[in-house]
């Protein structure tokens, strides 16, 4: 009976080593996964308020730009209302004017020739009567 005493309890012992051992595994997995969660909520957090952040920000570029667009808006209206306002002539007759006075002042600009020598034109005969 003491051989059997010893076997059992030698059983009972490797039995008692072989629980805390898995005890210990199964606790240490549990506080890791415990970490790991605790992380994942971490960065799952940081990454809802940098995607709230980027949402606000190209809100507030929509804004903008959109507020820039209108300034411009403004600005080629008050310009177009400057350009009636202070021309006097249509368009057409400033361009038929500008024409003209290019048409006449390359008459009586002198021409340039390849040697660098200014001459003047030609000035069209006039018959005397």
């Amino acid at each position: 009976m003491n051989a059997q005493l010893i076997s059992s309890l030698f059983i009972f012992a490797v039995g008692l080593g072989i629980g805390i051992l898995l005890q210990r595994y199964v606790l240490s997995r549990g506080t890791h996964v415990a970490l790991l969660e605790r992380d994942l909520d971490k960065l799952k957090g940081e990454q809802l308020h940098l995607k709230d952040s980027i949402e606000q920000h190209f809100h507030q570029t929509a804004d903008l730009t959109h507020s820039l667009t209108n300034n411009y808006k403004a600005l080629y209206e008050h310009l177009a209302q400057g350009s009636e306002q202070f021309t006097e002539q249509p368009l057409a007759d400033l361009k038929n004017m500008l024409a003209s006075s290019q048409s006449d002042t390359s008459i009586d600009a002198p021409k340039v020739q390849a040697d660098g020598e200014d001459r003047p034109e030609k000035q069209p005969e006039t018959s005397q009567p």
